[in-house]
């Protein structure tokens, strides 16, 4: 009896696992359960573990330097606000452009996840934008003009034909927020800026092209600012000026036109799609037995819920959760910024009463553990860097090269050469080894930039620019094999797997083996491996040993360099 009495007490004071780790709202929790929670050892490991992985999941998740701090627990609220609630298209629709982000691996089905697994049109519309490789930053502007359902738009139409003509020369530097946004709601504006562009673009029809441009390189996302403004501030934009090489040519190129045609045809297509008549509805069903786990299994095996299904006939189906625990998706997914009023009790409440979302959620990485995320933050903060570059059996690096962020240069050294890119003077200098000559070139604005990008990017010691590049297959494994001589007390090995398209359409499959100091969370020696599908296992390519250096190294390795 006195066990019976004991689990009843544990059932009731779940729910206020949340408020009873956050003293601002323990106050609401019936004095019972507060006496109850404190005096229990199965609620305090219980109320321990939430409190560990609430704490790590904001560390691991935190979108750091690309903006606002969101983190996981304000993700699950905004998928978890739907429970027991139908999702539609419209509903599921500013979610899409979030499961792009692989700042965020979802790993258990949640409201959002099940509309998109049963509808058709919401799954196709997330696989066009992931074709237009968009960067984080226009993944969450996307969001929230997919969830903005203002239609007063706060100006006139009348107030905006001015700012139309304005993003049709792609001056926005000289139009403003609100007209923007306008620009992007109003039906009305929006077919006008589209007509304009047409008519703009035949008038290029006859016309030559710049052939030096390369046309094929402007991508969805080097143009989609333009077709899309929605949430860009002109006034704050610092990166306005180094525009200009690209908007110059966008205005004539009737090539680079059809392209932001057809991505504004794609974007506000999706954006006004009717509803497809699927409307799932996500229930929690704290009964379910978990068991062991077997490949064989559906969906959402071993998780306590239990989908409603509503089709076009408006039939019901519901699927019962099947015999195991792991969820069968593999999708990044991100934050939706704009955020929702449900509070991250109820959503632990009605998800976790039974403490399954609290195991679910035990599925992230620990907070010992390197994440993508520890280590582009860590290259970040390097100032410079010394990178040598091996390929097998070849005891001798083919390339060295060293990289100054305090003094804005890059070193390249190869057999044949010395390069010198000397952006503060605007200058290259290569030095040829083989009589000592040197040569000195003037840097254009456009190869400053291209050299800019390389310094203040990954390094060259990832294999993606920025995480938000890394592809949605890829995947971060930690590697415990004993037999790796390069593991120490101060080193972990991880690697980095993901998929590729050949030009012929075959399968190429890339993996990056780091392995990191533990403490810094940086690289000291990368392996780079490639397996094509004839091959029977991955062969290694290249590799790089990296070294992080002081101002004063840095300045002494230029120094030796006598140009």
């Amino acid at each position: 009896m006195i066990a019976s009495e004991s689990n009843s007490l544990c059932q009731q004071a779940e729910p206020y696992y949340y408020d009873f780790i956050c003293a601002e709202t323990r106050e609401l929790i019936p004095e019972p359960i507060i006496s109850h929670i404190k005096h229990c050892n199965d609620c305090q490991k219980q109320v321990d573990k939430l409190q560990a992985v609430l704490s790590e999941s904001e560390e691991h998740l935190r979108l750091g330097r690309r903006g606002p701090g969101i983190t996981v627990t304000e993700m699950l609220k905004l998928h978890f606000a739907y429970i027991h609630k139908p999702v539609t298209c419209e509903i599921a629709r500013p979610f899409l452009p979030t499961f792009l982000d692989p700042a965020f691996e979802v790993r258990i089905p949640t409201p959002i996840t099940v509309h998109l697994d049963k509808c058709r049109h919401c799954s196709e519309d997330l696989e066009i934008i992931r074709s237009l490789n968009l960067s984080c930053d226009q993944l969450r502007r996307l969001s929230q003009l997919f969830a903005d359902k203002d239609t007063r738009h706060g100006v006139s139409c009348t107030q905006t034909y001015a700012a139309i003509l304005k993003v049709l020369a792609l001056n926005l530097q000289e139009t403003n927020a609100e007209d923007l946004r306008h620009l992007c709601m109003c039906p009305y504006c929006r077919k006008l800026l589209y007509q304009y562009r047409e008519a703009w673009r035949n008038e290029h029809l006859k016309k030559k092209i710049d052939q030096r441009f390369p046309c094929e390189k402007v991508s969805e996302s080097d143009i989609f600012d333009y077709v899309v403004p929605y949430g860009l501030d002109p006034a704050n934009d610092q990166y306005a000026k180094f525009r200009e090489s690209l908007t110059s040519h966008l205005r004539s190129c009737r090539t680079c036109l059809t392209k932001m045609q057809q991505l504004h045809d794609t974007v506000y297509r999706i954006s006004g799609r009717t509803e497809s008549g699927i409307i799932t509805q996500y229930h929690i069903d704290k009964f379910v037995e978990t068991k062991p786990v077997s490949k064989s299994d559906g969906l959402y095996a071993g998780f306590p819920i239990k989908v409603e299904v509503i089709g076009q006939k408006d039939k019901l189906r519901i699927e019962h959760p099947a015999s195991t625990s792991v969820f069968g998706t593999d999708k990044e997914q991100g934050v939706l910024t704009k955020k929702l009023k449900p509070s991250l009790k109820l959503v632990l409440a009605a998800a976790a009463v039974t403490l399954i979302a609290i195991a679910l959620l035990l599925n992230t990485q620990t907070a010992k553990a390197v994440t993508l995320e520890r280590i582009y933050k860590a290259i970040d903060k390097v100032k410079n860097v010394y990178i040598a570059s091996f390929v097998p059996d070849r005891k001798e690096p083919i390339q060295e090269q060293w990289v100054s962020r305090t003094l804005n240069i890059n070193k390249i050294k190869t057999e044949e050469e010395l390069v010198l890119w000397d952006l503060p003077n605007r200058v290259k200098k290569v030095k040829h080894l083989d009589n000592n000559t040197v040569e000195t070139t003037a840097l254009s604005p456009e190869i400053i930039a291209g050299i800019q990008n390389t310094i203040t990017g990954s390094l060259g010691l990832m294999p993606f620019y920025d995480i938000s590049d890394v592809p949605n297959n890829a995947k971060w494994n930690n590697v415990t094999d004993e037999a790796l001589s390069v593991i120490n007390e101060d080193t972990e090995v991880y690697d980095l797997i993901w998929v590729e398209k050949a030009y012929d359409g075959s399968l190429v499959y890339k993996k990056w083996r780091f392995i990191v100091d533990a403490k810094a969370n940086l690289p000291q020696r990368i392996e780079i491996y490639q397996k094509l599908p004839t091959d029977t296992g991955y062969i290694l390519m290249s590799l790089i040993t990296v070294e992080y250096l002081s101002d004063s190294e840095m300045q002494e390795v230029i120094k030796k360099a006598s140009f």
